[in-house]
């Protein structure tokens, strides 16, 4: 009896058929985002129209977290990514670094999947103890002198700047994801709800938005080890208005 061996790769040939398939076609069979992994994003503005509807890419370090949780093995330490099993998909940062804002505010870059980050991450909020002192922080809802209650629940990676103020870069998200799956249509997904409100970014202008995986520890109230799972970049959104809020559904496929 005759034994054949098939090696499966992603430069695959089989016996005398002379199969072969190579890396970009292995990454479309799979979805365009390896391992089949897909995002879309709809986002809409506060009266329910559709703003945007586009695929997201989801980047490498994003890729290689879903595979580490699938094998509870974490990637070489060489890799440079923090190495934390214990850790989900849990906050979204906004930034202005996805368009050149001055100069081509409507053509926004294409996402790579070495991105580790956003271009110019942009804060959400800021706690300024000496908002009062300044009629033009006085106007604006997005610099408070302090995080109430509510808000120390949902706004998270604080950074201190030279000027003393504190700039919170994530958010959490509206509610838990929800699962949707079906077993005759081979669809599953979750769907993420996550919302810039008007206390969100005032007098920014912003045009790129990442989640990122973390780990709440709830000894000292912070989201650790935090790091980028999927970026788009999209037409410059103007947050000067204060009555503008985005409302953005953010599916993620296998």
């Amino acid at each position: 009896m005759e034994t054949k061996h098939l090696s499966l790769n992603d430069n695959m040939n089989t016996f005398n058929d002379e199969v072969t398939i190579s890396n970009a076609q292995a990454r479309e069979y799979a979805g365009g985002n390896g391992m089949g992994l897909k995002g879309k994003v709809i986002m809409k503005d506060e009266h329910g129209n559709v703003i945007l509807e586009k695929d997201n890419l989801i980047v490498l370090r994003g890729r290689t977290f879903a595979l580490e949780k699938l094998f509870e093995d974490v990637i070489t330490a060489g890799s440079g990514y923090n190495l934390d099993l214990t850790r989900k998909i849990g906050l979204f940062k906004v930034g202005s670094g996805g368009a050149n804002v001055v100069t081509a505010p409507f053509s926004p870059y294409t996402p790579i999947f070495s991105n580790e980050a956003l271009g110019k991450q942009e804060p959400l909020i800021i706690v300024d103890a000496n908002k009062a002192a300044d009629p033009i922080k006085q106007a604006n809802p997005s610099i408070v002198t302090s995080l109430s209650a509510p808000q120390q629940a949902v706004y998270y990676d604080g950074v201190v700047q030279g000027d003393g103020t504190t700039h919170y870069f994530g958010k959490t998200f509206d509610a838990n994801p929800a699962w949707t799956f079906n077993k005759v249509t081979n669809e599953v997904y979750k769907k993420i709800q996550l919302t810039i409100a008007t206390t969100d970014a005032r007098n920014k202008f912003v045009n790129e938005l990442g989640l990122f995986i973390s780990k709440y520890n709830s000894v000292t109230k912070k989201h650790d080890n935090i790091e980028l799972f999927s970026r788009i970049c999209f037409d410059t959104e103007s947050l000067t208005n204060l009555t503008k809020q985005i409302s953005v559904e953010y599916f993620i496929y296998a």
